[in-house]
């Protein structure tokens, strides 16, 4: 068994639903996350909102147990689906899972 994980900007949520649902993923979670990036200049003005050194966004996390056969397969199409979507961000790891109750 493996442990997929799969991060995105929260705008491609309906795609990675779409393409789960495509390839027969028959559960999965999805969790809304935050995630922060830390910008590369000085802040404009400090004290204020417009001198954040950190910039949020709105990710989701998709975490799904899938069968061994299943994750290579997935991984590779959701390789080629990244390709389809411009400035597409997807993050995708699959785990062993060694055990479980």
């Amino acid at each position: 068994m493996k442990l997929l994980i799969a991060i995105t900007v929260a705008e491609y949520r309906e795609q990675l639903q779409q393409f789960f649902s495509e390839q027969q993923v028959s559960f999965y979670n999805e969790i809304p996350m935050q995630g922060v990036k830390k910008l590369d200049k000085a802040p404009h003005r400090l004290g204020n909102w417009f001198g954040q050194k950190n910039s949020a966004i709105d990710n989701i996390a998709f975490l799904s147990f899938i069968d061994d056969n299943q994750a290579d397969g997935l991984l590779e199409a959701l390789s080629h689906c990244k390709n389809k979507m411009p400035r597409c961000n997807i993050e995708a790891y699959v785990m062993n899972v060694e055990k479980g109750v």
